[in-house]
Protein backbone atom coordinates (compact mmCIF):
# COMPACT_ATOMS: atom_id res chain seq x y z
CA UNK A 1 0.00 0.00 0.00
CA UNK A 2 1.45 3.56 -1.40
CA UNK A 3 2.05 5.68 1.31
CA UNK A 4 0.58 9.28 1.40
CA UNK A 5 2.53 12.38 2.10
CA UNK A 6 2.28 15.10 4.07
CA UNK A 7 1.86 18.20 3.38
CA UNK A 8 5.36 18.88 4.79
CA UNK A 9 6.79 16.59 2.48
CA UNK A 10 4.31 17.80 -0.41
CA UNK A 11 5.82 21.52 0.31
CA UNK A 12 9.22 20.54 0.95
CA UNK A 13 9.06 19.07 -2.70
CA UNK A 14 7.41 22.01 -3.95
CA UNK A 15 10.28 23.71 -2.96
CA UNK A 16 12.94 22.30 -4.48
CA UNK A 17 10.99 21.93 -7.20
CA UNK A 18 10.38 25.57 -7.61
CA UNK A 19 14.14 26.51 -6.79
CA UNK A 20 15.26 24.26 -10.02
CA UNK A 21 12.99 25.37 -12.32
CA UNK A 22 11.27 28.67 -11.48
CA UNK A 23 14.55 30.45 -9.59
CA UNK A 24 16.05 33.60 -12.23
CA UNK A 25 13.35 32.26 -14.65
CA UNK A 26 11.81 34.92 -16.82
CA UNK A 27 8.32 34.64 -18.21
CA UNK A 28 7.35 37.05 -21.18
CA UNK A 29 3.82 38.63 -20.69
CA UNK A 30 2.01 39.89 -23.97
CA UNK A 31 -0.34 42.44 -21.71
CA UNK A 32 3.24 44.26 -20.11
CA UNK A 33 5.28 43.50 -23.25
CA UNK A 34 8.02 42.93 -20.86
CA UNK A 35 9.50 39.66 -18.81
CA UNK A 36 8.34 38.71 -15.22
CA UNK A 37 11.28 37.61 -13.04
CA UNK A 38 11.27 34.79 -10.85
CA UNK A 39 13.39 35.52 -7.71
CA UNK A 40 13.72 33.99 -4.50
CA UNK A 41 12.13 36.20 -2.79
CA UNK A 42 8.98 35.58 -4.77
CA UNK A 43 9.24 32.12 -4.44
CA UNK A 44 9.70 31.62 -0.55
CA UNK A 45 6.82 34.70 -0.40
CA UNK A 46 4.78 31.66 -3.02
CA UNK A 47 5.84 28.64 -1.20
CA UNK A 48 5.53 29.92 2.55
CA UNK A 49 2.72 32.82 2.54
CA UNK A 50 -0.82 31.17 3.99
CA UNK A 51 -0.01 27.55 2.34
CA UNK A 52 -2.46 25.42 1.50
CA UNK A 53 -2.85 22.32 -0.56
CA UNK A 54 -4.33 23.82 -3.79
CA UNK A 55 -1.81 26.21 -3.35
CA UNK A 56 1.39 23.69 -3.80
CA UNK A 57 -0.14 21.97 -6.32
CA UNK A 58 -0.34 25.73 -7.96
CA UNK A 59 3.41 26.09 -8.05
CA UNK A 60 4.02 23.31 -11.07
CA UNK A 61 1.69 25.49 -13.06
CA UNK A 62 3.02 29.09 -12.07
CA UNK A 63 4.90 29.72 -15.20
CA UNK A 64 1.53 28.52 -17.50
CA UNK A 65 -0.53 30.22 -15.23
CA UNK A 66 1.26 33.74 -15.74
CA UNK A 67 1.62 33.38 -19.33
CA UNK A 68 -1.69 32.69 -19.63
CA UNK A 69 -3.38 35.66 -17.25
CA UNK A 70 -4.85 39.14 -17.76
CA UNK A 71 -3.82 42.14 -16.50
CA UNK A 72 -6.59 43.63 -14.81
CA UNK A 73 -5.14 46.74 -12.77
CA UNK A 74 -1.88 48.64 -11.82
CA UNK A 75 -1.80 50.25 -8.40
CA UNK A 76 0.58 52.40 -6.18
CA UNK A 77 2.81 50.06 -3.47
CA UNK A 78 0.68 50.51 -0.39
CA UNK A 79 3.96 49.92 1.80
CA UNK A 80 5.76 52.32 -0.14
CA UNK A 81 8.89 50.64 -1.08
CA UNK A 82 11.55 53.04 -2.22
CA UNK A 83 12.11 50.52 -4.98
CA UNK A 84 8.77 49.71 -5.91
CA UNK A 85 7.03 51.90 -9.02
CA UNK A 86 4.03 50.01 -8.95
CA UNK A 87 1.71 46.93 -8.45
CA UNK A 88 0.91 45.33 -11.19
CA UNK A 89 -2.09 42.39 -11.05
CA UNK A 90 -3.07 39.76 -12.55
CA UNK A 91 -5.73 37.31 -13.08
CA UNK A 92 -6.00 33.60 -13.92
CA UNK A 93 -7.84 30.18 -13.97
CA UNK A 94 -6.86 27.38 -12.55
CA UNK A 95 -8.30 24.04 -12.41
CA UNK A 96 -7.74 21.20 -9.30
CA UNK A 97 -9.38 18.21 -8.88
CA UNK A 98 -12.64 19.40 -11.02
CA UNK A 99 -12.66 22.54 -9.47
CA UNK A 100 -11.80 26.17 -10.88
CA UNK A 101 -10.32 28.75 -8.75
CA UNK A 102 -9.36 32.19 -9.80
CA UNK A 103 -5.38 32.75 -9.10
CA UNK A 104 -4.54 36.40 -8.73
CA UNK A 105 -0.75 36.85 -9.30
CA UNK A 106 0.63 40.23 -8.21
CA UNK A 107 4.23 41.19 -9.61
CA UNK A 108 5.98 44.39 -8.58
CA UNK A 109 7.64 46.66 -10.93
CA UNK A 110 10.70 48.08 -9.58
CA UNK A 111 12.01 51.74 -10.35
CA UNK A 112 14.47 50.57 -12.35
CA UNK A 113 11.42 49.33 -14.54
CA UNK A 114 11.84 45.34 -14.13
CA UNK A 115 9.12 42.92 -13.13
CA UNK A 116 8.88 40.45 -10.18
CA UNK A 117 6.93 37.58 -9.33
CA UNK A 118 5.58 38.98 -5.94
CA UNK A 119 2.92 36.28 -4.82
CA UNK A 120 -0.28 35.21 -5.62
CA UNK A 121 -3.91 34.70 -3.78
CA UNK A 122 -5.95 31.74 -4.96
CA UNK A 123 -9.87 31.81 -5.20
CA UNK A 124 -12.19 28.82 -5.90
CA UNK A 125 -14.95 30.21 -8.49
CA UNK A 126 -18.29 30.32 -7.16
Amino acid sequence: MEKKSSRKEDLESAKKWAYENLLNKTVYHKDIHDYINFNKAGIDHLIFAKTYDQKIKMIYSAVELIKRSRLFAIEKDKRERKDTKAILKFVSIWQDEGHEYFVYIIVRETVQGKYYYDHNIIKQKP
